[in-house]
């Protein structure tokens, strides 16, 4: 793959598990930062605050370099990881997955954690929409309205260029991640322009 390229999603899924008499809720969802990722969370343990449990694991990071689980008081193990393991398994990022758990009153053991949680995860998976996607930078400039024609001839002539203005003349520039810094260079040549 490129070095800006991806495998993820660009909407949220959501599974149901049972055993045992417990219910598990698997929720997969596309994530920006390990920030967002947090609030997520955050969110539902609100949201689900009379549930036992919400675990759950997020990979982040073209190359996937950014990888976190928490088992939210579930024995070490035994059910964070195994639901990073199904998005690691499954060569995505840029993705959380949190499996809010119900307590039905008898144990599960280690191993009937580890199915359980993973398996909610990788149900969510499975019902996903996994696509390749490019990870984008935006670039934020002004230019003098009088040389602003500079920019829209040069754009015409970047397909691979993206972009929105404003109404005070700001022009927002979108990217693939790769093409930025060249982009930045070629930007200095056009009169009056100045990147914010």
């Amino acid at each position: 793959m490129a070095a800006d390229t991806y495998r993820s999603i660009s909407k949220s899924y959501q599974s149901e598990h049972k055993a045992s008499g417990s219910k598990y809720y698997g929720y997969l969802f596309p994530i920006e930062s390990a920030d967002a990722f947090d609030l997520k969370i955050k969110e539902f343990k609100n949201e689900f605050a009379d549930a036992t449990h919400v675990c759950s694991g997020c990979v982040i990071g073209v190359d996937r370099e950014y990888q976190r689980f928490s088992d939210d008081g579930e024995p070490s193990n035994s059910s964070g990881r195994p639901i990073l393991h199904a998005l690691l398994s499954a060569e995505v990022s840029y993705i959380g997955c949190a499996v809010v758990r119900y307590y039905g009153g008898k144990k599960l053991g280690i191993p009937g954690l580890i199915e359980s949680y993973g398996g909610t995860a990788q149900l969510c998976i499975e019902d996903a929409d996994i696509k390749k996607l490019v990870l984008k930078e935006s670039i934020l400039c002004v230019v003098r309205s009088d040389m602003a024609y500079h920019l829209y001839n040069f754009l015409a002539r970047k397909k691979e260029v993206t972009y929105t203005t404003d109404d005070t003349g700001q022009f927002t520039l979108v990217c693939s991640k790769s093409v930025t810094s060249e982009l930045q260079k070629e930007l200095q040549n056009i009169p009056t322009l100045v990147v914010l």
